[in-house]
């Protein structure tokens, strides 16, 4: 009788158990092949065979994982699971809810996957804190704690104090994720800005890209009698181009140093541009950013760099090419003086880039030549030459160099003090 007894009173616990708990799910699982983890912080198994990287946001500490697990690791607000080449399964268990099993594709190696997994909110009783979740975008998507909150900000959070996992997602951009504190009866903000897909983060350092939809417009200078040295930018003429993406700013020197390892820069600084290389070594440093961030940059196109300097908007009129790139006065828009400065010192121009005038002048991928009156559809120069085009002038030039027509060019052997570049990217 006492064991019968025991046994309904074990049976009874269970069931009151399994009405508690609550159960984990899955909201999001897919490969990130802009995010380069899997590969900047490789981790290989027993056979000496790169690892999948899976990072799965889940706000548990007290947890634990069950699969073809290699290395396990709590980092940047997520856990970092390397797996098995070729792992279709995960386990995940925690004392507070009911075990979780997702099944999935074959994870392959070096690629970074990305797993959101909601907790059951709760809702809390008693005091609370608030805290203001703001942006640069208005239409995000907000998760706290792995669960949807709003899709419109600014938005105010409400909820008990502690630790809280705060993650933002809008179309077109890359997720933004961070950790915030509420405090009981207090008001707090965070403010994430989101950055356009293509944007990269190495180890504290980033560099955004801005995205350009293509179309038709007219390069080239206008003017009626073109001064001295600019018979390069004439005659005007039609070009069509496809989407692409284009740096936000110039390359800084923090960034060349974070894959080159070294500063060949004239004017030192991590925020200021990178300038003294070669049109050689500028393929070389985007040849090895490429391989360890799994990325696909270029230099921009003379056609595509004029096309960000003076795109205004769709269905606006192009700004004037024999103008600098922004609204307002120079001095506003460009560096000039007797050294360059930090990139997005100055203002940003009307299509969300920064330094087209001024700073330093940017190599591009052409080789010099002569224009022709007749339309063109994404052109990219001659297959040889003797110099590469430069463009948008630099903080030491006459203001004439730094109208956005202007052609600037030189050997691409030549290092100075007044050149660097900025990244381009296919859409």
């Amino acid at each position: 009788m006492k064991k019968i007894l025991s046994f309904c009173i074990f049976l009874s616990a269970v069931a009151s158990f399994q009405a508690r708990a609550q159960e984990l799910t899955v909201k999001d699982f897919h490969a990130d092949p802009l995010d380069a983890s899997a590969s900047i912080h490789e981790v290989k198994d027993l056979n000496g065979e790169a690892c999948a990287l899976l990072k799965l946001g889940l706000v548990l500490m007290d947890v634990n994982f069950e699969g073809d697990i290699v290395k396990t690791e709590y980092k940047d607000g997520e856990w970092w699971l390397y797996m098995l080449n070729g792992a279709t399964w995960l386990n995940v268990k925690s004392r507070k809810y009911l075990p979780l099993r997702y099944e999935f594709p074959k994870l392959e190696k070096r690629v970074t996957y990305i797993m959101q997994v909601e907790v059951p909110r709760t809702e809390v009783k008693g005091p609370k804190g608030k805290m203001e979740i703001t942006s640069n975008l208005r239409d995000v998507d907000v998760y706290i704690d792995g669960e949807k909150m709003s899709s419109i900000l600014p938005f105010v959070y409400e909820g008990g104090d502690g630790e809280h996992s705060l993650e933002l997602r809008a179309e077109g951009y890359n997720s933004e994720k961070s950790h915030f504190t509420i405090q009981l009866r207090r008001k707090g903000n965070i403010h994430l800005d989101m950055k356009q897909k293509g944007s990269i983060y190495i180890d504290g350092v980033s560099y955004e890209m801005v995205r350009f939809p293509g179309g038709k417009f007219k390069i080239g200078s206008l003017a009626k009698k073109s001064p001295s040295g600019f018979n390069y930018s004439q005659p005007a003429h039609n070009v069509s181009l496809r989407p692409f993406r284009i740096g936000k700013t110039e390359v800084t020197q923090a960034l060349w140093m974070k894959i080159m390892g070294s500063n060949p820069s004239l004017h030192p600084g991590e925020q200021l541009p990178v300038d003294n290389v070669s049109w050689w070594e500028v393929l070389e440093f985007i040849e090895r950013l490429n391989k360890q961030c799994g990325t696909n940059f270029r230099l921009p196109t003379e056609a595509e760099w004029e096309f960000a300097a003076r795109y205004c908007g769709a269905g606006q009129p192009f700004s004037q090419p024999d103008a600098w790139s922004g609204d307002g006065g120079l001095e506003q828009n460009a560096v000039l003086g007797v050294s360059t400065a930090r990139v997005a010192s100055r203002s940003v121009n009307r299509a969300g880039v920064h330094d087209m005038s001024g700073n330093v002048a940017e190599w591009c991928s052409d080789w010099l030549s002569k224009y022709g009156p007749e339309d063109q559809v994404n052109p990219s120069g001659p297959s040889t030459g003797l110099r590469k085009v430069v463009r948008g002038g630099a903080y030491c030039d006459d203001k004439l160099f730094l109208n956005t027509s202007y052609r600037g060019h030189e050997k691409p052997d030549n290092t100075s003090s007044r050149i660097g570049f900025r990244l381009a990217s296919d859409d």
